[in-house]
């Protein structure tokens, strides 16, 4: 659901009118920004890797941890106890964050060198990161619990009972406070005090156990053991090794019926957009934008990885998340994301050597499958609360504008003349930045694809 948004560039395709107020006009009472918004280096990175010898000093066998909560350090089976793990990273949160990140199944060390510490807390907080080698777990007392036997069908009907207990206490997003710690379910959100009320005294595993089965409800729970439950839950790559690596593709999520597939969706997008809870789509773009640093070489994947996300999703209007990256990719890498989105809406490859304006034209002038034209009314949908909730300082909001003109083109949506007309009034808008000198290409392509179509009526 497109959650109403006032916040229009003036004269823009179904504006209202209004213009971005960029001007702070009263004393908010906020602390400055901080400016340090540079990537940590290296030196930042060899420091982590300084304090974290420290957790070698203090590694232990499996067998030798006490009961109680505990950090795997490496890919050799080594841990440390939480209070160890606790006592070397004091007073160092960042640096710990940066470690876990660090070749860990998802970034490397380079790439978490070329990030800025808020980028460091979003790619530790966003719910995607699922570390691989590293990671937090449980050791139980033995007399209670085998952690190498299956939990067993009581155990996992007991999950299933708490999870529908969950469901029918989730909330919507803006139903919190911005900032409020709270937790996904294929329904919505819940909150700390109901998360812990629901699973009581249930062995933490058990959480554990309802997070893997709603991002992966293929697998039969009963089956799994608290360590396997424990290491795939914080690790997708130790997933991906337990069904492709031990002959258990039949527990794949390939062949879900249709409810639990969107079951399945839903909790995955509200797990990636968790840490946005009571914040709205123009919020959680300055977020964004206040924390960009610069294109280290991942925003063009991340912007293709959202693409891809909103045309699969079941509410994609509510994917702040990848909506968020998207309005990035306008931001700062437009051409890259135009070809990207208007990629997914048609069938044919751009020509090598022949520039944007010309590889849209020829695109528009193809005729589109029935896939191209669903995915552009899905993309004119998405874009239509991308342009309606970006920063138009250096014209986002009008590159968006452009991009769902075309996508309006494609998929067959409006009237032709008025979209030939707002066409014309971005493509001959003054102004610079990249993103607006890609919205006028953009347009102008849609002109000459407009005008060439009507002149051979």
């Amino acid at each position: 659901m497109i959650m109403a948004q006032p916040r229009k560039p003036k004269g823009s395709p179904n504006g209202t009118g209004g213009q971005f107020d960029h001007m702070n006009h009263t004393d908010m009472g906020l602390p400055a920004l901080d400016v340090s918004t540079q990537p940590v280096g290296g030196q930042f990175i060899d420091k982590t890797a300084e304090i974290a010898e420290k957790l070698f000093d203090r590694k232990q066998d499996w067998d030798d941890l006490p009961i109680g909560g505990c950090y795997r350090i490496n890919d050799f089976g080594d841990y440390v106890t939480e209070d160890d793990w606790r006592d070397v990273w004091d007073e160092h949160p960042l640096e710990e964050k940066a470690w876990m990140l660090a070749d860990n199944g998802q970034y490397t060390t380079d790439e978490v060198a070329h990030m800025s510490p808020a980028e460091i807390e979003h790619a530790y907080d966003a719910g995607g990161f699922h570390p691989a080698y590293v990671f937090y777990t449980e050791k139980y007392e033995d007399d209670d619990y085998d952690l190498d036997e299956p939990i067993g069908a009581t155990v996992a009907d007991r999950v299933r009972h708490t999870g529908e207990q969950l469901a029918g206490q989730s909330r919507e997003s803006m139903d919190f406070e911005p900032g409020e710690t709270v937790h996904a379910t294929p329904d919505g959100f819940v909150g700390e005090h109901e998360w812990e009320q629901a699973w009581g005294d249930q062995p933490l595993y058990a959480r554990a156990a309802y997070e893997l089965s709603c991002r992966h409800p293929g697998l039969h729970m009963e089956n799994l053991s608290p360590k396997q439950i424990i290491t795939m839950n914080n690790s997708e790559q130790a997933y991906e090794q337990y069904v492709w690596g031990t002959g258990r593709s039949n527990e794949t999520d390939t062949d879900l019926d249709h409810d639990t597939r969107l079951n399945m969706d839903m909790y995955r997008q509200n797990e990636r957009n968790a840490q946005y809870a009571g914040r709205d789509l123009n919020n959680v773009i300055c977020m964004r934008e206040a924390a960009y640093t610069g294109n280290d070489g991942t925003l063009t994947t991340q912007v293709r990885q959202s693409t891809l996300r909103v045309l699969d999703a079941p509410d994609p209007t509510g994917d702040m998340d990848s909506l968020s990256t998207i309005a990035l990719g306008l931001n700062h890498d437009p051409v890259h994301t135009v070809e990207m989105l208007t990629g997914q809406m048609n069938t044919m490859a751009a020509s090598e050597g022949v520039g944007l304006q010309q590889t849209l034209v020829q695109q528009l002038a193809a005729h589109p499958d029935a896939s191209a034209q669903r995915n552009a009314r899905a993309l004119s949908t998405v874009l239509t609360c991308v342009e309606s909730n970006a920063d138009d300082m250096q014209g986002a909001a009008w590159l968006s504008a452009s991009v769902r003109l075309y996508a309006d083109c494609v998929g067959g949506v409006g009237d032709r003349a008025e979209t030939r007309r707002w066409a014309q009034q971005i493509a001959t808008m003054p102004g610079g930045g990249r993103p607006l000198a890609t919205a006028r290409t953009v347009a102008s392509a849609i002109v000459l694809h407009i005008d060439g179509a009507m002149g051979a009526e």
